[in-house]
């Protein structure tokens, strides 16, 4: 540890209350208790990769203009979620950037970006848990009102493909879209998959853009839509795409 640091300050603290939340919504079922052992183990994980090294040349951006500009335009419909979803999107641009080579063009860049703002833009925007399609309108209507509607095939494969399960297929498309799931992944899942919380950059990044909430918001909304007697059938979350 760090000098001067003792146990509690070297966990990571948004992993911790994620447990806590879990913990605390009554989630004392088998999954539940070892969902939470997993993310406090995930916690000491990421911590200990702090302590080495960034790959030489590594970046990491905390600040996009065309993510801010399009995240401003939604902050009062995001509401108090509007800073944990910040730092999620920019959490996904910096991994699917790093692992992208982090030698994006400049139109990359401004399509990760775009993407990026409104890949869960609908949780918000329509109050859907079955984000993926009323997501991709609004990126749609906004490609089309400020001109970037160039890659707009590519943007909304993007959002929509953002949380495949089963990615062979993405060996025939834009490696973004590749890029960009793996990066909300492990996002998502703080570096469970595609297993990479242990390493510097991953762990660096969430250091650097913690999540304020927005997973105790995520785990919220869902357990809302489990016990609100809409879940007829066994099978995947809505958001997922086979």
């Amino acid at each position: 540890l760090p000098e001067g640091a003792n146990v509690s300050q070297a966990c990571a603290p948004s992993l911790l209350r994620l447990v806590v939340r879990l913990l605390s919504m009554g989630f004392f079922t088998t999954t539940g208790s070892i969902t939470a052992v997993v993310v406090a183990i995930l916690a000491f994980l990421q911590q200990r990769a702090l302590q080495a090294p960034l790959p030489e040349g590594a970046k990491i951006i905390t600040s996009h203009p065309i993510l801010d500009a399009i995240l401003e335009e939604h902050k009062a419909v995001i509401g108090k979620q509007y800073h944990g979803y910040r730092n999620h999107c920019l959490t996904v641009m910096n991994l699917a950037n790093h692992r992208m080579g982090g030698s994006l063009t400049e139109e990359q860049d401004d399509v990760l970006a775009v993407a990026a703002a409104f890949h869960d833009i609908a949780l918000w925007t329509d109050n859907r848990i079955d984000y993926l399609d009323p997501s991709i309108a609004r990126m749609e209507e906004y490609a089309k009102r400020t001109g970037r509607d160039k890659h707009i095939k590519l943007m909304r494969d993007m959002i929509y493909y953002h949380h495949k399960i089963f990615t062979g297929a993405f060996a025939s498309m834009d490696p973004l879209i590749g890029a960009f799931q793996a990066a909300d992944s492990s996002a998502f899942t703080f570096g469970l998959v595609p297993f990479d919380m242990s390493t510097p950059y991953r762990a660096a990044v969430g250091k650097a853009l913690p999540n304020k909430g927005f997973h105790n918001f995520l785990v919220g909304r869902g357990a809302r839509h489990l016990f609100s007697g809409k879940v007829t059938t066994m099978g995947p979350a809505p958001m997922f795409v086979l």
